[in-house]
C-alpha cells in the first residue's frame, strides 16, 4: 500500500513551505524553484542526481532545474520551495548554483529546523510557520550582498500579469506587446531576467495555482481549470514530472 504525505502547504510570494509526513519517494525529476531540505530533527533524506548514486543529508539545497529523485518516506521533513526570480532566490542560485545538491551544515539550520519542527508539532497558524520558513531562507541566503542591479521593469511587469490571468490563455505575442517588446526580444530578455523560459515559467505557476486551489479544498478538475489547465489529467501529468508524485497523494491535514 502506497504511503500518501501528509501536512500542511503554505504559500506567499515567491515561494512556498510543505511540511509533514513524507509520502512515496519522488521519481526522477527538476522544477524551477530551490528547494530546502530540512528532515526534523534526527531525521534525515536521501537524494539521487542524474548519475543514479543516492545520498543521505541531514539538510539539503537542491537549485533550481537540478534533476534529482527525494525519498524520506515515513519521515517528518520541511521542504522550502524559493522562486529563483524573487531577492533570496537570485541570493541562493548565485551561491550554489554550480553545486547541484548541496549539503547544508548542520550547525548552518539547527536552530531553524527545530523552530520549524517545534511549530509544526504544535499546530501553530499559518503566518509563524511561514515566518520561519522565511527566516530559514533569509538565514542560507543573506550573506550575498544585494545586486546594484535592479530587475528590468518591464519583465516584472508581465510577471504581475502573468499572475493575475493564470486561467486564461497567456500566448507569449501577446504578453510582449503588452509591456512594449517584439517576441524575440521578450522572449530573450525574459530568460535573461528570471533564468527560465517564458512557457516554463508560465507552467510553474499555473503549477502553483492548481495546487494551492487544491489544498483550499477545490477538486482536481476545479483545481485544475483555475490553474489553466485543460483538465485534471493534464494537470496531473505535468505534476509528477514536476515534482515526481502525483498531486492526490498529497493529503492536506
Amino acid at each position: 500500500m502506497k504511503l500518501s504525505a501528509t501536512g500542511r502547504i503554505l504559500f506567499w510570494r515567491g515561494g512556498s513551505l510543505w511540511i509533514g509526513l513524507a509520502g512515496e519517494p519522488a521519481s526522477l525529476h527538476a522544477h524551477h524553484a530551490v528547494q530546502i531540505t530540512l528532515p526534523f530533527p534526527g531525521g534525515r533524506a536521501q537524494f539521487q542526481g542524474p548519475s543514479g548514486r543516492w545520498t543521505s543529508y541531514t539538510a539539503a539545497l537542491v537549485t533550481a532545474h537540478q534533476p534529482h529523485a527525494f525519498e524520506a518516506r515515513g519521515q517528518l521533513v520541511a521542504q522550502i520551495f524559493v522562486e529563483p526570480e524573487s531577492h533570496e532566490g537570485r541570493q541562493l542560485q548565485r551561491r550554489y548554483q554550480q553545486d547541484g545538491i548541496v549539503a547544508l551544515p548542520s550547525v548552518t539550520v539547527e536552530q531553524q529546523i527545530l523552530g520549524l519542527a517545534t511549530a509544526y508539532e504544535r499546530r501553530a497558524r499559518d503566518a509563524s510557520l511561514i515566518a520561519l520558513a522565511r527566516t530559514a531562507i533569509a538565514s542560507l541566503s543573506g550573506a550575498i550582498p544585494e545586486p546594484t542591479k535592479l530587475p528590468d521593469a518591464r519583465i516584472a511587469r508581465a510577471v504581475e500579469l502573468i499572475r493575475g490571468r493564470l486561467g486564461d490563455a497567456i500566448p507569449l505575442g501577446a504578453m510582449a506587446a503588452a509591456v512594449h517588446l517584439s517576441p524575440d526580444r521578450f522572449r530573450h530578455l525574459f530568460m535573461k531576467e528570471t533564468g527560465v523560459g517564458f512557457r516554463a515559467y508560465l507552467l510553474w505557476q499555473r503549477l502553483e495555482c492548481s495546487l494551492a486551489a487544491y489544498i483550499a479544498g477545490e477538486t482536481l478538475t476545479e483545481a485544475a481549470h483555475t490553474g489553466g489547465f485543460a483538465d485534471s489529467a493534464h494537470f496531473s501529468r505535468t505534476f509528477r514530472r514536476t515534482f515526481g508524485i502525483a498531486p492526490a497523494s498529497v493529503l492536506p491535514e
